[in-house]
Parts: C-alpha cells; structure tokens; sequence
C-alpha cells in the first residue's frame, strides 16, 4: 500500500541535515506565521471552504518576503497531471496551488515530491515571483541545498544575512563551550581557525574521531596543519604554525580531563575536543566550501567572540562589515584586470569580497579565476594571529598561493610594490589616532599611484574633522598626491556593538586634488537593524534599493538634497557631508514637527 509518510520522511530529513537548518523555520502542515494562514484560508485542495495545508513551510527569520512550500504524493505516477489542474491527487498540481496563492505576498520556491524511497524519488521545483500571474519552471530534478535555493532568490544580501544568523548561533553555542572548559577568549578563534584549517587535509577529515588520545589527536592536527601551509605555498608559514602550536599549551589539549565549569564533573579532554571538531566539521567547514559565497567565517567567528568576550574593543580591532566591503568594489569601479591590495588585512574581509566580485566579472573562466587566487590579491596583517585568520581564511576559498605578508605594511611595501596594485581597501586600526589613520591611506596611495590607481578607506570620522597639526600636515600631503573624490558618512552604529562613528575616503591617484571638487555623501542610514542574537542585518530588505540610490548619485556625482553635496577642500577643510550640507525641508511634514515639539517640551520638563 503507497504510504506518503515516506516520501514526507525523505524531505524531512533532507532538510534537517543541511548546514543552515538551523537558522530557518521548518513547520508542518500548517504555519504560526499570521500571514500565510490567512492566504491559505479557503485553500482547501478538495476545493472547499477550508484551509489549505501543505506538507512543509519552509521561512527566513532574517527576511519574511520568501519562503519554501513543499508537497508530497507518495508515488511518481501521482507527480503530475496533464493540465496541472487535480491539487488534492499529484504533488506539482498540489504545490502550485498553495504557491500560487502565497505568491500574492511572498516569493515562494514551490517543490513538488514524489516516491517512497531515494532511488524513486522524483522532484521538481518552480518559482513563483510575488504579485506575478504565472511560475517559472526551474530545471534543477533533485532536492537542493538551502544555500542553492537562497542563490534562487537571487538576493545576495539576503543569502549573507541568513548565513550570518547562522553563524552568530554557532558562535554562542561554541563560546559556551568553549568556556564550561575554561578556554580562554583569545584562544577560541585561533581553535577555530586550526580545526578548519585541518579539516581542509583529507586524511585528518577521515581519521580524528579514532585518535586514541588527546596528544595524537592534537599532533593529528598539526600535522595536517603543516601539510596544507605546505601544499598552499603560504608565506611565512612559520609564523602560522608557530600561532597554532600556542593552543597544544592549553589545558584541554595538556590534560587528560578537565573539568566542566558548569556540571563541576571531570570530563575527558579527548570526547570534548573531538565533540567540538565534529560539530565544525558539520555545522561550519561546509559554509566555507559554499562556492564563491565571499562569506567571511573566520572574521564573523571573530567578531562574535570580541562581542562574548568585550576584551579586544579596547585594540582598535573594528572588523568591517560584509555590505561595506561589498560596497568598495562598486566604490572603485573594480575590474577584472585590478589587483586588490589591503595593507592592515585583518582576517581578508577586503580581499574575500574582491574576490568575489572578480570571479563574478570572470565568469566560469577557471583560468580567470586561478590567476585572480595566484595574483590578484595582496595583504599585509601585522598581528600574527590575525595573519593566520587571513590565510586560513583564504585557503578555505582554495587560494593556493595567497599573496598576504606578516608584517607592517610601511616595511614590506617594497614586496608589496612588486605586485603592482592598482586597487587599495582598508580600515585601519582606530587606536593609533587621527594622523597615523591617514598615513595608512597615504601608504596605500603611495603603492597604487604609480599605476595611476584608486584607494578607499574606512576611518574614524574625527580624521576628516579634526583641527590638529599633525593631522593636517598628513591631510596636505595626501591632497598633493591624489584626488579625493568623496567622503561618505556612515551610520553611526555600523560597527555594533563596537561604538564608533566612521566614514569612507575615496581618492583617485591619477590625478591631484587642486582645483577639484570632492563628492560629499550623508550615508547614515542603510537600512540595517540591529536584532537580538542575529546582531546588526538588513532584516527588511532595504540596503539593495538604498545602495542603488546611494550609488546612481556617486557614480554621476549628483548633488542630491539630503544625501549629498559637492565642495572643494583643503586640508585644513572638514572632510564630511554634515558641513556642507543644506537642510531638505522637502521631506517634512506635520508628524515631523509633532514629534521635535514632543521631544523639547519632554527636554524642558526634564531639565527644570
């Protein structure tokens, strides 16, 4: 007797397997969310009054607009009608239905499942676009991963938001962890690093969980360490070995047992380092090997543990976010030919996202994309640990030959000369202060000149804005040598939970700033909301349109009433939009003015 069950079990546990099921909602039958039960009401496949029901209901937390619906029948020859016009008796019929009829509010993927085992199973899946009349048939016959179906709703931003929910869980759940054995703060990411880095080597993939002890386990690691610095011909590979060597020194990996802080029991040091490995090896080496994602782990990781931690906010280490480093490539024009250089790396936020965007400009040109891993991407990462987060980091995307020094960047400039960079991104440290922030800009513009090329930082927004000597000095200096072609002034909160107001430098090499004017732009909102354990996102969708207006008005240089404003300065200038600026009355209104008399008469009463 055909039983739906099992075709309904095949879909289940595909699902529940997939690296980012736990960032998603997976319901059954029927959905908490108010708005899809109210357009499944009278969606009965019998064609009654009732509700309609389908198998599974698949939605986003970081963004309500998509979801996934899924039918089942129990046999393929119950797949599909003729004129897909019998709901209640085959599943594609079925699915479009429910589709068709959440499409009114909701892009939906709409997958239709058929047979009881794997060897029958027979699939199909279609979009249907919110608000269209018709569904588009998608060729793909087999059940994808959640990460291939994000890249079907073609949003980006979206995708980055869903995966970095998903690490930020992963994060507190490793931080617990990693503190019931008392490991310490700084240590957890270069634990991480080490595990993924390893994981990369085939053979400690397939033996870990059989070490017999923690001491072959820990050699185990390093080992398959040495033999993946090796075989990627990474420079300064001592460096890195000797940052990973540091965490054999802890307890967990000294001691036969440590003690759980929180159940106050001995437990065994090797059950709890091969617990944490195998939940990387599952819940988090896969989103590195999403392809071409320009995902940043290691730096998510990093910044999750400074926000547990808060012991690291204090060393100028503000990580930049994903859509700002997605939003220098459009804010130098990168090309294909470019060579992207970032002379304070960090964890290889910049390159990662350079690179993401070159292969996207090379296409499915494999060469391409070997000469972009080989030779397109230069760094520079003075702080040893943080120079193995960038490498490994690298690495994970299958960059053999990662091009990043350990180093200060002011020394090694000759080497990094030798690349000929024509592209320069950068944020660098904050707590060296105001002029020593601009000499990194004028490091990065001195590398790129000779190739008449573009550079754009990130910086505290006191380097535009202070009146101090030395500041200004470095300011001239820079004027003398480029043209500064915009300052953008970030919101005021991009960097949560770090507290820090910022703005993006643009300068164009070929050129000097004299008789020039800059392009001033008032950035302040993006759209993003800052969401308890999800962190700061783009929950609603808004940074796509607002990054296209932001962006029209850049590349025309268009003065824009509220958003931007062009001028000419000099070093001694302020160098942002709030100075320039003319208020836009345009967009008051009645609630506006309600709202600064609420505010003031609220002031006056509390001041008196």
């Amino acid at each position: 007797m055909a039983n739906e069950r099992l075709n309904e079990a095949i879909i289940r546990d595909h699902f529940k397997s997939d690296v980012l099921f736990g960032s998603i909602k997976f319901e059954e039958q029927k959905s908490t969310n108010k708005k899809i039960s109210e357009l499944l009401k009278g969606m009965s496949k019998g064609g009654g009054n009732g509700a309609g029901y389908p198998e599974f209901i698949l939605t986003f937390p970081t963004d309500s607009r998509y979801l996934i619906v899924v039918e089942c029948k129990a046999l393929p020859s119950m797949h599909e009608s003729k004129n897909k016009d019998k709901p209640k008796d085959y599943a594609v019929d079925g699915v479009l239905h429910y589709a068709k009829a959440l499409s009114k509010e909701f892009e939906v993927i709409a997958i239709a499942s058929s047979g009881e085992s794997e060897t029958e199973l027979k699939i199909s899946h279609y979009l249907w676009k919110c608000g269209a009349n018709t569904c588009q048939k998608l060729t793909d016959k087999k059940l994808l991963s959640l990460n291939d179906y994000l890249k079907i709703f073609d949003n980006e931003r979206f995708a980055e938001n869903l995966r970095s929910v998903d690490i930020i869980s992963k994060a507190i759940y490793l931080n617990e962890e990693y503190n019931d054995y008392s490991i310490p703060e700084l240590t957890r990411n270069t634990m991480v690093s080490a595990i993924l880095l390893s994981l990369l080597n085939k053979p400690f993939r397939e033996s870990f969980m059989s070490q017999p002890t923690i001491r072959s386990l820990g050699e185990a690691m390093m080992g398959a360490i040495k033999t993946t610095l090796s075989a990627n011909k990474v420079r300064n590979e001592n460096a890195m070995i000797g940052e990973y060597s540091k965490i054999l020194n802890e307890p967990i990996f000294r001691e036969n047992a440590v003690k759980n802080k929180t159940t106050k029991k001995l437990v065994y040091s090797l059950e709890v380092m091969k617990n944490i490995i195998d939940y990387l090896y599952k819940n988090v080496y896969p989103l590195t090997q999403m392809d071409d994602s320009g995902f940043d782990v290691l730096g998510r990781f990093y910044t999750e543990f400074i926000r547990y931690a808060g012991s690291e906010q204090k060393q100028g280490l503000v990580l930049t976010p994903s859509h700002v480093t997605d939003l220098f490539c459009d804010l130098v024009d990168l090309n294909l030919n470019d060579v992207a250089y970032d002379p304070c790396c960090g964890t290889a936020g910049f390159l990662i996202a350079g690179m993401k965007r070159l292969f996207k400009l090379a296409g499915n040109d494999k060469r391409r994309h070997l000469k972009i891993r080989s030779s397109q991407l230069v760094g520079v990462e003075l702080r040893p640990q943080m120079y193995t987060y960038a490498c490994s980091n690298m690495m994970l995307r299958g960059d053999g030959r990662s091009n990043i020094y350990c180093g200060d960047c002011f020394q090694t400039k000759g080497a990094i000369e030798t690349h000929k960079p024509t592209v320069a991104f950068l944020n660098p440290p904050y707590d060296v202060g105001t002029a020593q922030q601009m000499e990194f800009i004028e490091h990065a513009i001195d590398v790129v000149k000779p190739q008449q090329g573009r550079v754009a930082a990130i910086v505290q927004m006191s380097c535009g804005i202070k009146d101090e000597k030395n500041l200004i000095e470095v300011k001239r200096r820079i004027l003398e040598k480029a043209h500064l072609k915009a300052v953008l002034s970030m919101p005021d909160d991009l960097f949560y939970p770090v507290g820090v107001v910022t703005c993006v430098m643009v300068f164009d090499t070929s050129k000097e700033n004299a008789g020039l004017e800059s392009w001033f732009g008032y950035f302040k909102d993006d759209g993003f909301e800052k969401r308890k354990n999800q962190g700061r996102i783009d929950a609603r969708g808004k940074f796509a349109a607002i990054k296209d207006k932001w962006l029209a008005a850049y590349k025309n240089l268009k003065e824009v009433p509220g958003l931007s404003v062009r001028y000419e300065v000099q070093a001694e200038d302020e160098w942002c939009a709030e100075a320039y600026m003319e208020t836009d009355y345009s967009t008051l209104n009645q609630k506006d003015f309600e709202k600064k008399m609420k505010e003031y008469i609220s002031f006056k009463f509390l001041s008196e």
